[in-house]
């Protein structure tokens, strides 16, 4: 009897998990119904409104088509370097491109034909003034005329319009390194200069000492030689025996001299 009843309570309680189970399938399903039905009574009014008909009078209706802009940017890359210093017009020379290809047709001129041309522009406007500093710096100025290029594009600076002032700056700031090299460069140049005039004398000094050195040396080696000269002569000396020393020559008595006496005449 209680197996019975065990195996029961175990089958209502399979069953009622499986209910639950089924239960809350149904449920999901349902609530997912529900979330599609919602977005798409949503999202009708919204595919219904790209459906209709837009008035040309309409404020807020703009065809594509007029949103793009009818201005067109100029590439000078691959302008020719011989007509663009004649080009004046407010459109090329605010146009930052313009100026970029002006630098690099600059940097490819030789020196002299950069200054050839930069004498023939008649710097009395900022643009002329800026194409002239252009050439002349490709030109290899040297330190103070980099420096009077600089100051007189500073001058014109105010005039020059908002579109290139970015370029102008960069521009100004080459200059300015260049000049700051050329500085470092002239100062190393000084240093050397006089660290090579410092070695030279001290070479020269060293020779010196080197010759006084040589001659002291020879001096001291005569000295020796002289010393050991007469050291040898006096050992030589001290060997001989006193028997074999040569007798004085005897002195005869006229061969004497006697001084005469006072009062005396000489014979």
């Amino acid at each position: 009897m209680n197996k019975k009843h065990l195996f029961m309570q175990v089958t209502q309680a399979c069953l009622l998990r499986a209910a639950v189970a089924v239960f809350s399938t149904l449920r999901r399903e349902l609530k997912a119904s529900a979330r599609r039905a919602a977005l798409v009574v949503f999202a009708a009014p919204v595919f219904l409104i790209g459906c209709t008909y837009h008035s040309s009078d309409d404020a807020f209706y703009r065809p594509v088509g007029e949103v793009i802009p009818t201005s067109k940017v100029v590439d000078f890359r691959l302008a020719s370097c011989d007509t663009l210093w004649t080009l004046d017009d407010s459109e090329a020379l605010g146009n930052s491109l313009y100026w970029l290809r002006a630098m690099d047709c600059a940097d490819r001129m030789s020196d002299s034909l950069a200054r050839v041309q930069a004498q023939q522009i008649h710097a009395d406007s900022w643009d002329r003034v800026f194409k002239q500093s252009i050439l002349f710096s490709g030109s290899d100025p040297d330190q103070q005329q980099r420096r009077a290029l600089l100051a007189k594009v500073n001058e014109y600076r105010g005039q020059m319009p908002g579109s290139i002032r970015s370029l102008v700056q960069l521009w100004r700031e080459r200059q300015t390194l260049q000049v700051t090299l050329g500085d470092e460069k002239a100062r190393s140049a000084r240093q050397l200069a006089v660290s090579e005039s410092k070695l030279e004398q001290m070479t020269l000094q060293q020779t010196a000492l080197q010759a006084s050195l040589s001659d002291t040396e020879r001096k001291l080696k005569n000295l020796t030689d002289i010393e050991r000269q007469l050291s040898s002569r006096k050992q030589m000396q001290s060997d001989l025996p006193d028997s074999d020393a040569p007798a004085a020559p005897a002195v005869k008595p006229q061969e004497t001299y006697q001084p005469p006496i006072k009062g005396q005449k000489k014979p």
